[in-house]
């Protein structure tokens, strides 16, 4: 137990909650302040941690009571901010900007509450910075100053002028802030980094990506340490590993796709079962615990995706080179062999360190043309013809044993941009799922099930793949919705099951309600996340689920890649076994939040990119559909997912009320609803924000 943790634990057994400096002293058994210098700087640490609080009045420190919250800061353009509760526990707390006293948003703070009020609380310490680096634009008209990018960041940068690195008036920097003040004036920095100007080609996913804290460039010494990796397999790296050479065994991606994480191979055993194979690149081997490759691919925790750039988790050395499974050349793999009978059942299964050597890499539009029996393609890839057709009835199979599962199937638009020779881009295109796609993701479902019910029956410390059951209030909220259009919920709502709510939406197909019970349906689900003990996954409907497949640009599926070989190798010593105990809890929360963030960023490089491809399409119209109900106004999303905003104002004249529950907005002569066609105009776009405006010309 750390000293810190002691000292707490001793003050709490205590009769009283404040304490003196002398009192202190006196509970410890020390004569003078020399000799308890580590007591107060283990309670000093309690005071950062905010579990106490030093008393300027009565001169004491103190433990919190419920009057204190400690949460992070949400901005607000205007100043004000709300503290969000870390433990969930207190609403968010509406803070004045009169009482932020020196806070930013996202920073941990300690509030203390406002008596005589319900919601609202005043900053009584900042316990940690949010936003220490902050991606902006410099305006050195004047004195230097940066405005943020991050608008909810509510305040200019102050730049000395040794300190612009010599950037130019409007272009954007990354600055790092040197000293933040305790009362209005703004906070003081550096410029750290030119990225230059917004019209030069890249810059915007630059931009987001610093605001983000992405890099793409990796530290010198992980570049350096990825260089010595070599990039062919040695025989003796092979030897006591399962040797799959023999069997065709190949990979399916996008076109465009560097880092082959999986590959696939299909036979019939004797007994007439599915003998499917999925190997999965054995990053493990060549990434080892705590080395410095492995120290920045946790911090990263994972690939970002961009419309044309990719910041990766690992160095290209390896994430395009010896980890990927590229065609023809042998590579390292960790396996799950499973034979599965005609009902999608398991029946058997082998996992195993193992080499494989793909005979082609194929890619989603080819592989779906051969099951479609196209002659051309079939007569080119006649060495694994056959296997792709049984690969196909293996997935049909599995499909439908997934929907009588009631596994919820939320099918989700993806889009690819288009893009010319200076990074502008000139369409958006719908990006089709056909049932190559729906075929491999059935394969990884299936193996991700059976690696973490092995995992889980073996108790080994392990990262899961968990989504819970949706929250009973928004539950409540739907069946209120779904009601309305007689789909309510038969069955008792504590107890909801994934198969009852595909169901309604399996019934909500037959009605032209479809899209809008989907669309509310995904709203009141959980966020799956990592975490270290199984909880199941309700939208899957598997009871055991994690990520095992594709660890080259996910960190989570490298921590169970290691567990798995842990446990083939017979298991570890008890201290390797609290080690890992303790890392993988902290591996699901870091991941999580990693994937969080991930999510956000390629979000909202996507809107930047939509706003810059709806600025040329100002004053044409086009047919879309509400995509979501506001009080402000209405969302339109046209069906190359481009989405824009018809504001109140610029609605038919009415007198509108919004209806939250029903997601309607209506007046005495017009209502808006979700999925309701509308055609609108084009009215503005800015990239910078990805923010699009729309304006309305009828309804359809």
């Amino acid at each position: 137990m750390a000293f810190k943790d002691k000292v707490r634990e001793l003050l709490m057994s205590q009769s009283k909650t404040a304490f003196s400096v002398k009192q202190l002293f006196e509970i410890f058994g020390v004569a003078n302040k020399f000799g308890g210098t580590e007591i107060l700087k283990a309670v000093e640490e309690l005071c950062s941690d905010g579990e106490m609080i030093f008393d300027e009045k009565s001169r004491k420190y103190k433990f919190l009571d419920d009057r204190f919250v400690i949460g992070e800061i949400q901005g607000n353009a205007k100043g004000f901010g709300f503290c969000i509760d870390e433990k969930g526990i207190s609403p968010d707390l509406f803070i004045p900007r009169k009482s932020m006293h020196g806070a930013f948003h996202k920073d941990r703070v300690l509030v203390k509450k406002v008596e005589g009020t319900e919601d609202e609380g005043q900053v009584v310490k900042v316990l940690q910075r949010g936003m220490t680096q902050i991606v902006g634009r410099l305006d050195k008209r004047s004195q230097s100053f940066v405005i943020p990018d991050e608008k909810r960041f509510a305040s200019d940068i102050y730049i000395p002028q040794k300190k612009t690195l010599g950037a130019k008036n409007n272009q954007k920097v990354v600055v790092k802030i040197t000293h933040y003040p305790f009362d209005d004036r703004c906070p003081e920095g550096e410029i750290v980094k030119v990225i230059g100007f917004m019209s030069e080609k890249g810059n915007d996913i630059i931009s987001a990506a610093y605001r983000y804290g992405l890099e793409c460039d990796f530290p010198k010494a992980v570049s350096q340490s990825a260089a010595t990796v070599p990039q062919t397999v040695s025989e003796k790296e092979i030897k006591d590993r399962k040797d799959f050479r023999n069997i065709k065994t190949f990979t399916i991606d996008g076109k465009d796709a560097r880092d082959l994480d999986d590959a696939v191979s299909i036979q019939i055993t004797d007994s007439g079962l599915f003998r499917l194979g999925v190997h999965i690149a054995d990053v493990s081997h060549y990434v080892r615990p705590n080395s410095v490759i492995d120290k920045e691919a946790f911090e990263r925790g994972t690939s970002v995706y961009f419309p044309d750039k990719v910041f990766p988790m690992l160095p290209v050395e390896l994430s395009n080179g010896i980890c990927s499974l590229n065609p023809k050349v042998d590579r390292l793999t960790l396996s799950c062999v499973m034979d599965v009978d005609k009902n999608g059942k398991v029946v058997n299964y082998e996992i195993s360190p193992s080499v494989i050597k793909t005979v082609e890499r194929m890619n989603y539009d080819d592989v779906f043309a051969i099951m479609q029996g196209e002659k051309t393609l079939s007569k080119k890839y006649a060495n694994i013809k056959d296997d792709i057709l049984l690969m196909k009835q293996l997935a049909e199979i599995l499909i439908e044993k997934r929907k009588k599962r009631g596994c919820m199937d939320f099918e989700t638009k993806e889009v690819k941009f288009t893009m010319d020779e200076k990074g502008r881009v000139t369409d958006i295109l719908p990006y089709e799922r056909n049932l190559a796609h729906k075929m491999i993701e059935e394969f990884m479902i299936l193996a991700n099930e059976t690696v973490a019910e092995f995992a889980f029956h073996c108790e080994i410390p392990f990262v899961y793949r968990v989504h819970e059951k949706p929250d009973a209030e928004k539950l409540t909220d739907l069946n209120s919705f779904l009601n309305g259009f007689g789909l309510g919920i038969k069955e008792k709502l504590d107890n909801v099951r994934s198969a009852t709510l595909q169901k309604v939406l399996d019934e909500a197909e037959k009605t032209p309600y479809s899209n809008i019970v989907s669309k509310v349906m995904l709203r009141s689900m959980q966020k799956a996340k990592y975490y270290y003990q199984n909880l199941g996954h309700f939208g899957l409907a598997s009871e055991c689920y994690c990520h095992f497949t594709s660890p080259i640009r996910r960190y989570p599926d490298l921590v169970v890649h290691r567990a798995v070989k842990n446990l083939l190798k017979g298991g570890v010593d008890d201290s390797t076994l609290k080690k890992m105990t303790e890392f993988v809890k902290i591996a699901a929360t870091h991941s999580s939040e990693r994937e969080k963030l991930a999510d956000e960023a390629e979000r909202d490089v996507d809107d930047m990119k939509k706003a810059e491809y709806a600025k040329t399409l100002i004053g044409r119209e086009f047919d879309g559909i509400v995509s979501g109900v506001t009080s402000f106004g209405i969302f339109v999303e046209l069906p190359n997912t481009v989405e824009g905003l018809i504001r109140l104002e610029n609605l038919p004249e009415d007198y509108y009320v919004f209806d939250e529950k029903k997601y309607t907005l209506f007046g005495k002569r017009n209502r808006f609803t979700l999925s309701q066609k509308i055609k609108i105009s084009v009215a503005a776009a800015d990239p910078e924000t990805g923010k699009i405006d729309f304006d309305f010309v009828c309804v359809l």
